[in-house]
């Protein structure tokens, strides 16, 4: 069954806000290891390799257990700015397969220690 992953946000800039129909299989082993992969291409550079936080000041992802898969859906999608760290918008780079996968390997990071 899909569940419909609504998200709230503030759009910005007049963007968009990336409403998608979450995957019931969104952990699944397979999305898991296609989310690693195109963490270590996409995220890893701000992100810190694994999620560990990085020198960029971006934050840690690691044993995050207060982000929602819809949250984390719009932020890859829409980018966010926070201060001076600026996560940009992936929405139009990666297929919305791509970025579930993103959203499946950050969750399976909750429970890696911080």
């Amino acid at each position: 069954m899909i569940r419909r992953a609504l998200t709230a946000c503030a759009c910005v800039f007049g963007m968009a806000c990336a409403i998608a129909d979450e995957p019931a299989d969104l952990l699944s082993p397979e999305r898991v290891q296609r989310g690693h992969a195109a963490f270590g291409e996409s995220c890893s550079y701000c992100h810190g390799e694994n999620g560990a936080g990085g020198a960029t000041g971006a934050p840690g992802l690691q044993g995050r257990t207060d982000l929602s898969a819809a949250d984390i859906f719009a932020t890859i999608s829409n980018g966010r700015i926070s201060g001076m760290n600026i996560m940009p918008a992936w929405g139009e780079s990666l297929t919305e397969e791509q970025r579930w996968a993103l959203v499946a390997y950050i969750r399976s990071m909750a429970g890696a220690a911080k």
